[in-house]
Parts: C-alpha cells; sequence; structure tokens
C-alpha cells in the first residue's frame, strides 16, 4: 500500500495487518510492542527499479521497449514509465499483472525475512474451488483505486478526495458491485 499516512503493522503472532490511519490511538502502543509487531514499509524504490528494468527487458515492441528504456532514466522515472503506459492499455495490463507477481514474491520472502512461516497459503495461491468468488480480488479494488485516482488528478484539490478516502471509497463499492476490468 503505498499511502504514506497510513502505518501498517505485521503482528508476528498470528500474520494479521493492523492498519493505522493518522491519529488512530493504538499506534503507540502497537510502536512499543517490537517483539510483537513489525511496521511494514513500502517496497525500497531499488526494488521497485529492479521490477521496471526487468519488465522493459520483456516488453516485445522494440520501439516500445527503448521509449520506456529512456523514461526510467533519472529523477522522475517512474511517473513517465506509468505516463507512457496510460497510452497503452495492454501493455499497462501486463505491467500491473507484473508488478501483482513481483509484490506477491516480495510479500512472501518478507514474512519469511521476519522469521515467520506461514501454515496457510496466501490468498492469490489458495485454489480456485477453495476461495469464495463472492468478494472482489484485491487486484480488482487496486484496479479500481487507481481508476479514482486517475480521475481525481487534475480535480481542485478543494474537491478532491485524500488517497485514504479514496481506498474507503474504492472497498465500499468493492462489497456492493463486482469489479471488473476495463
Amino acid at each position: 500500500m503505498n499511502m504514506p499516512e497510513v502505518r501498517c503493522f505485521f503482528s508476528l503472532e498470528d500474520g494479521t495487518v493492523a492498519k493505522l490511519p493518522p491519529g488512530d490511538q493504538r499506534l503507540p502502543e502497537i510502536r512499543s510492542q517490537k517483539d510483537r509487531y513489525v511496521a511494514i514499509e513500502a517496497v525500497p524504490s531499488r526494488i521497485q527499479y529492479e521490477w521496471l528494468d526487468t519488465f522493459i527487458k520483456n516488453v516485445e515492441d522494440d520501439g516500445l521497449r527503448a521509449r520506456l528504456e529512456g523514461a526510467i532514466n533519472g529523477k522522475g522515472a517512474f511517473r513517465r514509465f506509468k505516463d507512457i503506459l496510460l497510452t497503452i492499455p495492454d501493455e499497462r495490463r501486463r505491467w500491473f499483472e507484473f508488478r501483482d507477481e513481483a509484490l506477491r514474491a516480495r510479500i512472501v520472502d518478507w514474512v519469511r525475512e521476519q522469521g515467520v512461516e506461514a501454515v496457510n497459503l496466501p490468498e492469490w495461491e489458495e485454489q480456485p474451488e477453495e476461495r469464495p468468488r463472492a468478494h472482489n480480488r484485491p487486484r480488482d479494488v487496486e484496479a479500481l483505486r487507481d481508476l479514482l485516482i486517475e480521475w481525481a488528478d487534475g480535480k481542485d484539490p478543494r474537491e478532491a478526495l485524500t488517497p485514504l478516502e479514496l481506498e474507503k471509497l474504492a472497498q465500499i463499492i468493492g462489497q456492493g458491485f463486482k469489479v471488473r476490468p476495463i
């Protein structure tokens, strides 16, 4: 979750994640229990940049690959990369699928680095028949959130929702409707 105002902590006891918005009264208590909770930080930019590089090396279109390689040089690389993909929906969808897989692998590795051995499969590795289909998959809700963020770009800041409000809105919408990729 790339929402700096929300602090997340991984419970070493039961594997749950506590998501704490700004001002949450539990924050000091959870931070003080270092033997029970580990702060979850964003994936380091260095690793995210490696994902970009790996993805770009697998782009089949030579012209697009060259544009993307140029885009990721220097400051603002992630924004330029994203801007190019906004114009190419199929490649953008492929990027999000690639990133989701890389992020899932990173999560599994990170949990192991914390000394925790999972006793059950993550939701994305469960067999489809075992997983209830009544709810949206997290990546569908994430796609909806991304769409809402794009929609909000350029709006008057006094009218725009914060990323946390957009996250909540996406979850509420996801509870009531089946989200499908565009």
